[in-house]
């Protein structure tokens, strides 16, 4: 059963605002099989609301991170005693869009925190000025008009720092307005489709879209000995071009990987043997049955260990948060921490 009745949700919104058209274009396109990442997002948010679940050590990790930096960040808003709160809720405004929300917060009759817990590694901006949860703001006013203040918080620990933003009763009306306009664009069966890096990130329609199409044709066009020759921003136009075709192809190769799997022929193409792994899921127990075999040492040579889950041992052992544990380890371990840069990554500046 689909909650959001196959009308708008707020966690969408970024991209309807960059694209109007986007709704439309993926109207009638089948959502398909949650992703290994958002599977791994729902368990752990499960996991928050219910403290239960059926999680790996990484999850637990992720999860227990989000708790902790949401008590920081609770206690930098310092707005106040909690006096209610509601876990995983879909709101709606009217009948025409919801928002499912992580965690509302209630501080007395007039105050709120919408709290959003993102599990990836791909940040998703700043609590200022995100779409999503400017659409929360207003879903939370529209159903507790009482509230004169609203705080929208995004807990992102594997891709970047918490931050807050404050909503007062003038920002929430613009918000409001905003929003409003946003959702009516969308729903105009002639409302013009937009490709660009945002728009097309999570749109299901891009393998199917004309304009997001027309961009790989742009880049095919390009010769490559043309390259060097090409000013700076002749070279910022196509790399913003060659994200959209990215994804494109992303979503092309994923949709064939699906139909392969589900049986279907697809000339040309079959699906191979997946990677197997192996891991030692108990390494005292593989110790103590290698004591003939190697000694300490010897074993601890080949054993990696993993600092996010030292310092989370430590923090847990001393009664300390995450950020406190994290800076008692490398106070113990000094240059037995090694720290290493990778080569820069290129990203885009939004």
């Amino acid at each position: 059963m689909d909650e959001r009745e196959n009308k708008i949700s707020g966690s969408g919104m970024a991209g309807y605002a960059l694209c109007a058209g986007k709704w439309n274009a993926e109207a009638n396109i089948p959502k398909g099989l949650a992703g290994e990442a958002a599977e791994i997002g729902t368990r752990i948010h499960e996991y928050i609301a219910s403290g239960k679940g059926n999680l790996s050590t990484d999850e637990v990790e992720i999860a227990d991170l989000i708790v902790n930096f949401y008590k920081e960040a609770i206690d930098n808003i310092n707005a106040g005693d909690i006096t209610d709160t509601v876990l995983e809720r879909r709101y709606w405004y009217g009948d025409d869009w919801s928002g499912q929300i992580d965690r509302l917060d209630f501080i007395g009759d007039t105050t709120a925190i919408v709290t959003d817990y993102k599990t990836g590694r791909v940040a998703q901006g700043r609590a200022q000025g995100n779409m999503q949860l400017r659409s929360y703001a207003v879903l939370v006013k529209r159903n507790f008009p009482n509230l004169k203040r609203i705080f929208v918080c995004i807990i992102q620990p594997l891709a970047g720092p918490t931050t807050i933003a404050e909503y007062n009763e003038d920002s929430l009306c613009s918000a409001d307005n905003e929003i409003c306009r946003i959702v009516a664009e969308a729903y105009k069966s002639d409302a013009p489709r937009t490709p660009s890096p945002d728009s097309c990130k999570y749109c299901r329609a891009k393998s199917t879209c004309p304009e997001a199409r027309s961009e790989a044709s742009v880049l095919a066009q390009v010769p490559l000995a043309t390259l060097p020759a090409m000013s700076n921003d002749q070279l910022s136009y196509f790399l913003e071009k060659t994200e959209i075709v990215e994804d494109l192809i992303v979503a092309i190769k994923a949709e064939a990987k699906e139909r392969l799997k589900a049986g279907q022929e697809i000339s040309g193409y079959q699906l191979g043997a997946g990677r197997t792994t192996r891991s030692i899921t108990n390494p005292n127990e593989a110790y103590s049955k290698l004591q003939s075999v190697l000694d300490p040492n010897q074993f601890a040579s080949v054993c990696k260990v993993s600092v996010p889950e030292l310092e989370k041992a430590v923090a847990n052992q001393l009664m300390l948060k995450a950020k406190e544990g994290k800076q008692k380890l490398a106070e113990l371990l000094g240059e037995t921490i090694e720290t290493k840069t990778s080569e820069p990554v290129m990203t885009r500046v939004k």
